[in-house]
C-alpha cells in the first residue's frame, strides 16, 4: 500500500502543498484532517493522470470515438458502478473500451480508470464474468498497487504525477506479479459478491483461457498460473460459504451498427 508518509512526502509537494505535517503541535483531530486532505489531494492527481493516460491509450491504439464503443462503455460502466460503491477509495470509476478482438485482457490506470479489451469480452458467457474482470482491476487501484507503482517511478526517476507527458500507459499494463494478481482475484471476488454477482465467474472466465490455450497447444498442460488462480477461487468460495451463489446474469453486449 502507498503509505501516508509516501503520499505526503512525495505527492503533495508536487502539488505545491505548504502545510507541515510534522508539526509537534498537531492535535489528533488535525492529524486525521491532514490525512484525509492528503488522500483527497493524491486522488485528484491520480484521477487527472489516469484520464490523460486513457487519452494517450486511445491515440496510440488509433481508437476513434464511435456510437458502438460508447454503448459498450456505458454497459460496462453500469457493472462497475454496481461494485464501486463498496470500494475503500471513493473514486469516479471510469471504464474505457478497446474493441480490438486481439486484446483479451484489461488493466488499471491511476485514479479509477480501467481499460477493458474486446477480446476478453468475446470469451465471456455471462455478465458476472465481466464483473469479475472489472473487480480484479478495481482492486489493483483500491488497494494502492497502482499508487505504489506511481510512487516507485517518482522516487527512482524523479517524475511528476502532475505532468502526464512523463508517463506511458504501458507502464500500468504490465503485470504486478503472481502474488498481487492472485490477491486481486481474492479481494475482487468479495467485491463481486457485494455487487450481487456470482464468485464462480472468476473460475469460469479463467477456464476460458485454459480452453483457449488448449486450442493453440493441445498437448501442453494447462498454464500453471491460471490453475493456481482457479484453485484459489474454489477455496475462497468454500471458506466464505458462497457455494449457493451460482446464479448468473446473461451478458448483454451491445453489438450493433453505429
Amino acid at each position: 500500500m502507498l503509505s501516508e508518509s509516501v503520499v505526503i512526502g512525495v505527492l503533495l509537494p508536487l502539488l505545491g502543498a505548504t502545510q507541515s505535517f510534522n508539526s509537534t503541535r498537531q492535535t489528533p483531530g488535525n492529524r486525521v484532517a491532514s490525512s484525509v486532505a492528503a488522500q483527497q489531494a493524491s486522488d485528484s492527481v491520480e484521477i487527472a493522470l489516469g484520464a490523460a493516460l486513457a487519452e494517450q491509450f486511445y491515440r496510440d491504439r488509433g481508437i476513434a470515438p464511435s456510437e458502438q464503443n460508447r454503448r459498450f462503455e456505458t454497459y460496462l460502466q453500469g457493472i462497475a458502478d454496481s461494485m464501486g460503491k463498496y470500494t475503500r477509495r471513493k473514486l469516479p470509476w471510469k471504464i474505457h473500451y478497446d474493441p480490438n478482438p486481439g486484446f483479451r485482457s484489461g488493466f488499471a490506470l491511476p485514479g479509477g480508470h480501467i481499460v477493458i479489451g474486446g477480446g476478453i469480452l468475446a470469451l465471456m458467457s455471462n455478465e458476472d464474468e465481466a464483473a469479475a474482470v472489472i473487480a480484479h482491476e478495481m482492486i489493483h487501484i483500491d488497494e494502492n498497487q497502482v499508487s505504489d507503482r506511481i510512487a516507485t517511478y517518482v522516487a527512482k526517476e524523479h517524475r511528476s504525477p502532475t505532468d502526464p507527458s512523463q508517463w506511458k500507459w504501458q507502464e500500468f499494463g504490465a503485470s504486478y506479479g503472481p502474488v498481487k494478481e492472485n490477491h486481486c482475484d481474492y479481494d475482487g471476488a468479495k467485491l463481486v459478491v457485494q455487487g450481487g454477482y456470482s464468485p464462480y465467474a472468476f473460475g469460469t472466465i479463467l477456464q476460458a483461457f485454459v480452453a483457449l490455450a488448449k486450442v493453440h497447444t493441445p498437448t501442453a498442460p494447462p498454464p500453471k498460473a491460471i490453475v493456481v488462480r482457479i484453485d484459489q477461487i474454489n477455496r475462497e468460495i468454500t471458506t466464505e460459504h458462497w457455494e449457493k451463489l451460482t446464479k448468473t446474469r446473461p451478458i448483454k453486449l451491445p453489438y450493433g451498427d453505429d
